[in-house]
């Protein structure tokens, strides 16, 4: 009888310990599939159709085409030089002063008197040729020749320099120039007088219109020079800056969108890539190819991708593929 009980009472634990464990099995078997994979938190955008202008692109920088020098009239001393590289001039502005030879020596020789008086005779003889040299003291203000942009500044305040002497380069305003480089196969689109936009990190964009397309040195290259005159005076641009620019070729058209913040480049190949979220919440990194610029977006060509596709925007840096992702509000 008691073998019986005991007997019993195992039947009765390994009964309700696989009943048990059905149970966890039949739990996890209701759960969504992959549940326990990390899911992500991203923010996400649609692609749209929108406007965009035909345009071509390419990179460089200010430069200019010529120069006009500020050299000194006589053999003298600079006594103020009140520009430097990159500062705007008018014409007849003045950029310094230069003394004649003579009078700075008497000049210093009155300071060096006022120096070693030793008696109130003395000081009152020094003062009175301070006076006097001050009042002969010959200045003749430097002027700008032109309208332009300062190059460089050869000579520094106190520097002695002879007749001739380069003291200023000016770039006169209509010789700067931003000078693109552009694929030598799109060049062909661009035109003289075309409008452009140029770009320049930290400076508001300045409009431009195509001054000229410089021959190729040869059929190998992959670039072609336009260069670029700026629409209005404005401030000055920083010669030998590096910006960007945009000339319009053609009309606008309206066309699939993706917005900036979704682009992702490659380092070492240099593709562009967004990461696109399914119907399953899962990010497929497609690469894309894009075309013009307007207002945040570019233009997408030659990708299978529908408006309203959804993709990531924030948080999609290192995001690896087939990741789950749940979009914030």
């Amino acid at each position: 009888m008691r073998f019986r009980t005991k007997s019993a009472g195992a039947l009765a634990l390994m009964l309700i310990a696989t009943l048990s464990g059905c149970g966890r099995r039949g739990d996890t078997a209701g759960t969504e599939e992959g549940a326990g994979e990390p899911v992500v938190s991203v923010r996400v955008r649609a692609l749209e159709i929108r406007r965009f202008d035909d345009v071509v692109t390419g990179s460089g920088q200010w430069r200019s085409g010529g120069e006009s020098l500020v050299a000194a009239p006589f053999a003298g001393v600079i006594e103020a030089l009140e520009l430097r590289a990159g500062d705007r001039v008018g014409a007849g502005q003045r950029v310094g002063l230069l003394v004649t030879r003579e009078s700075w020596a008497a000049l210093r020789g009155a300071e060096l008197m006022m120096r070693e008086a030793r008696d109130a005779a003395g000081r009152d003889e020094a003062r009175r040729a301070l006076a006097l040299t001050q009042r002969d003291l010959v200045r003749v203000p430097l002027t700008a020749p032109l309208d332009g942009v300062v190059l460089r500044r050869s000579a520094e305040p106190g520097a002695q320099v002879a007749e001739g002497a380069e003291i200023v380069a000016v770039a006169p305003w209509k010789t700067v120039v931003f000078e693109a480089h552009v694929p030598a196969a799109l060049a062909t689109r661009v035109r003289a007088g075309q409008p452009a936009t140029v770009l320049e990190s930290g400076a508001p964009p300045r409009a431009a219109v195509v001054q000229r397309i410089l021959p190729a040195a040869s059929e190998a290259d992959q670039a072609a020079l336009v260069w670029l005159s700026p629409r209005a005076a404005g401030p000055a641009p920083g010669l030998g800056r590096f910006a960007s620019a945009s000339i319009i070729v053609g009309a606008a058209h309206r066309s699939l969108g993706v917005p900036d913040s979704a682009l992702v480049e490659d380092d070492l190949t240099g593709e562009r890539r967004v990461a696109v979220v399914d119907r399953e919440g899962r990010v497929s990194w497609t690469p894309v190819t894009l075309g013009a610029a307007a207002d945040g977006w570019h233009e997408l060509l030659r990708v299978d991708l529908a408006p309203g596709t959804r993709v990531v925007i924030e948080g999609q840096h290192g995001l690896p593929d087939r990741t789950r992702v749940k979009p914030l509000p």
